[in-house]
C-alpha cells in the first residue's frame, strides 16, 4: 500500500498522455481552443491564486471529477464536458440545468453524497474541482489528501470563508473561480469572453437599480423547523441579493450558510423571503410550513405571500447567478426591471 501514490501517478500520466490526444482530436469548432503548446509541445505550468495561496499547476488535466451541481454546471458552461469523467454530490434532490444534462449522463456518478478517495484515485483521476463544505472536509477529502496521489484540485472561492478570513463575498467571485479555470485549462481567451458576457448583464442590472431610494428587507430559507439555515454575508444569495437592490436581514452573520432565528425574521420583518429549492420538502412545503407558522404570521412578507424560488445551483457560485440575480431585481424593483 506504501506504492500506491507512485503507482497512481504514473497511471495518471500514461492516462493523460493517450487522452489528451484523444481530446484534441474530439474538440469540434464550437468547443473552447485547446491549450498553445511550448517550445517543448507541451503547455507551461500556470500559477493561480487559490484561497490566497499561490497554487502551480504543471500540465493541463485531462480526467477531471467535480463535486456538487452548481460546480459541475461551471465547468460544464466552460465547454470542459470533453475532460469530465465522474461526478459526485448531486442527489437527485438537485436540479441540473436542461442543458448540461446530456453531458452529464455521458460520465459515471462516482457517489451521490460525499466524495471518496479510493474511488478517485480508482478513476485514474488527474485534477478535483470541488470546495469547502462542496466535497472537501477535513478528516475526508482535501486537496493534501489528493496531492498525496498526485491528484491536483481546485477550491471554489465562495467556500475559502471556511478557512480564511474575508471582508465579503461577490458575484465576481465566480468570475474569478472562470478565470482561473480558464488559466489552469488553458483557454484563458474562451473563460474572459464568457466573464464579459455575464458582467455585461449585471451591468444592466446596476444600471437599472442606479438610484434607487429603498432596498426590501430579504429573508433566505434555504430548510430548518426549529432554527432556520439562511445566508450570511458571506453567501452567494446574500452577494445576489445586494446585486438585486435588497438587504439581506440576516448580513450581520459573518458565515456563508449559518443558522438564524426565528425570533430575529419576526423582528426584521422581510419584505421578501427566498427560498432555496433543496432537499425535501419542496418549495411548496417550505412556502406552507412558513405560511402555517402562527409567530410569523404579522411578518410583511407572509402577509404580501412575496416569495421567489432558487433552486440549489442558483443559489450557491456558479453560471446561474447572473440570471438569477435578475430574477430577483424583478421581484423586489418591477418598475426598474420590467
Amino acid at each position: 500500500m506504501a506504492d500506491a501514490p507512485g503507482r497512481a501517478r504514473r497511471g495518471l500520466g500514461r492516462l493523460a498522455l493517450g487522452l489528451g490526444a484523444v481530446a484534441l482530436a474530439a474538440c469540434s469548432p464550437g468547443d473552447p481552443p485547446g491549450p498553445a503548446p511550448g517550445p517543448d509541445g507541451a503547455p507551461g505550468p500556470v500559477t493561480v491564486q487559490v484561497c490566497g495561496e499561490p497554487v502551480r499547476y504543471d500540465r493541463v488535466p485531462v480526467r477531471v471529477v467535480t463535486h456538487d451541481v452548481n460546480i459541475t454546471e461551471l465547468f460544464l458552461y466552460l465547454g470542459l464536458g470533453d475532460r469530465l469523467v465522474g461526478y459526485s454530490g448531486i442527489p437527485a434532490t438537485k436540479a441540473i440545468a436542461p442543458e448540461f444534462r446530456a453531458q452529464l449522463d455521458r460520465v459515471p456518478n462516482l457517489s451521490s453524497h460525499e466524495m471518496n478517495l479510493e474511488t478517485l484515485v480508482g478513476a485514474h483521476t488527474d485534477f478535483v474541482f470541488g470546495g469547502w463544505s462542496y466535497g472537501f472536509r477535513e478528516n475526508g477529502v482535501t486537496p493534501d489528501s489528493l496531492r498525496a496521489y498526485g491528484i491536483a484540485s481546485y477550491i471554489l472561492t465562495e467556500s475559502c470563508i471556511r478557512k480564511q478570513p474575508r471582508t465579503r463575498v461577490s458575484v465576481e467571485d465566480t468570475f474569478a473561480d472562470m478565470r482561473n479555470l480558464g488559466r489552469i485549462f488553458r483557454i484563458e481567451a474562451h473563460a474572459e469572453a464568457l466573464v464579459a458576457r455575464q458582467q455585461a448583464e449585471l451591468a444592466e442590472i446596476a444600471q437599472a437599480l442606479e438610484g434607487i431610494r429603498h432596498r426590501p428587507r430579504v429573508f433566505v430559507y434555504d430548510s430548518g423547523v426549529e432554527a432556520p439555515t439562511t445566508s450570511g454575508r458571506f453567501g452567494m444569495p446574500h452577494a445576489m441579493i445586494e446585486a438585486a437592490g435588497g438587504r439581506n436581514i440576516f448580513d450581520d452573520i459573518p458565515s456563508n450558510w449559518p443558522k438564524g432565528n426565528w425570533e430575529d425574521v419576526v423582528a426584521r420583518d422581510p419584505d421578501w423571503i427566498v427560498i432555496i429549492d433543496y432537499d425535501q420538502p419542496g418549495p411548496q412545503g417550505k412556502i406552507d410550513f412558513l405560511l402555517g407558522k402562527p409567530e410569523l404570521a404579522n411578518v410583511t412578507a407572509i402577509r404580501k405571500r412575496h416569495f421567489v424560488v432558487l433552486q440549489y445551483a442558483e443559489a450557491t457560485p456558479g453560471p446561474r447567478n447572473v440570471a438569477r440575480t435578475r430574477t430577483l431585481a424583478h421581484a423586489f424593483h418591477p418598475e426598474r426591471l420590467p
